[in-house]
């Protein structure tokens, strides 16, 4: 029994529930009136991300007998789960999450989103069963996919409404930051899981970006993409400072104007972003230092809470934009 609820990997997914959780009361639901999803739909919208989430895990785990068996990490060793159970896993939660998808679909009449599901699917399986032994085209493409998971928020939730209200726009903005920030931040695990299992992958012939390119410059496209993140923040510290800044040249104009705050600018905003941009810092100083398959797993671990703590700035910064 407990092989059949690891196998789908529950912290993960109760980590996807919180972040769509966060998305929707924490910025949707209080910036977008009316939007296309009720409290019933948005519930069911996201019991399909997560019922596709989880068969993604068990079709993973089937193909990846060989390769977790050697990096000690297998759901069907010992018996503990059977290939056929997990498989009668995998259909009845891809069936459920296409029969919710498409039902939440015409109920918004945007029937064409329900292929954004089906298309999923089809990925996950390609990459389970292909991709995920290629030359990071499959990293890409899971990081994609979440990435994905996180925009459907919009395209489900505000675009059908995306006219009736004057917060569309700025909305859409901040859901493709956070989109992007996701897309590197899984990116980098990818890479750090191909570091950590290499041993298991060579077995396979697998072509991945360490075996590829060694670790060493591995590590160094970690360090690009960290790197990166770093800059995104910058920018979006850049902005906040602009913003505190105009804000105090023009309070001398008139009492009125200290009444103008924007959301994701106020001190305790700056604050929380400048204690993400000091973990980034971190995590490059942790990964040019990593030397060993345990390094990588604390740095893996790392990327996950760099990860959560990004997408808990949205209600960081609702709760500091209202009070």
């Amino acid at each position: 029994m407990l092989a059949k609820i690891m196998i789908i990997r529950p912290l993960n997914l109760f980590i996807i529930l919180l972040t769509m959780y966060i998305f929707k009361l924490g910025l949707v639901n209080l910036f977008i009136q009316n939007s296309a999803l009720n409290s019933l739909n948005y519930f069911l919208f996201v019991s399909a991300t997560i019922f596709i989430t989880a068969a993604g895990y068990i079709i993973n785990d089937i193909y990846d007998i060989k390769t977790d068996s050697i990096n000690k990490k297998n759901s069907f060793s010992g018996n503990k789960l059977s290939i056929k159970t997990a498989l009668t896993q995998y259909t009845i939660f891809n069936s459920l999450a296409i029969l919710i998808i498409t039902y939440v679909s015409y109920t918004i009449n945007q029937i064409a989103l329900t292929l954004i599901f089906i298309l999923t699917i089809i990925l996950l399986w390609l990459y389970s069963k292909v991709l995920k032994s290629t030359f990071l085209l499959g990293n890409l493409l899971v990081s994609g996919i979440i990435a994905t998971s996180i925009i459907n928020i919009f395209l489900f939730d505000i675009l059908p409404v995306y006219n009736l209200n004057p917060s569309s726009e700025i909305l859409l903005k901040v859901i493709l930051i956070f989109s992007f920030f996701a897309f590197i931040t899984n990116l980098k695990r990818e890479i750090i899981k191909d570091i950590v299992d290499i041993e298991g992958d060579k077995a396979i012939n697998a072509n991945t970006l360490p075996i590829r390119i060694g670790v060493k410059t591995t590590k160094k496209i970690l360090v690009t993409l960290t790197t990166v993140l770093i800059i995104m923040v910058s920018f979006w510290q850049y902005f906040q400072y602009s913003v505190k800044k105009t804000f105090f040249d023009l309070s001398s104009f008139g009492d009125n104007i200290n009444q103008i705050v924007i959301w994701g600018t106020d001190f305790f905003s700056i604050t929380y972003v400048f204690i993400i941009q000091i973990l980034l810092f971190c995590f490059l100083y942790l990964c040019l230092s990593a030397n060993f398959k345990q390094d990588y797993i604390k740095l893996s671990l790392i990327a996950k809470i760099i990860m959560m703590i990004g997408i808990l700035a949205i209600p960081v910064f609702s709760i500091s934009y209202f009070i």
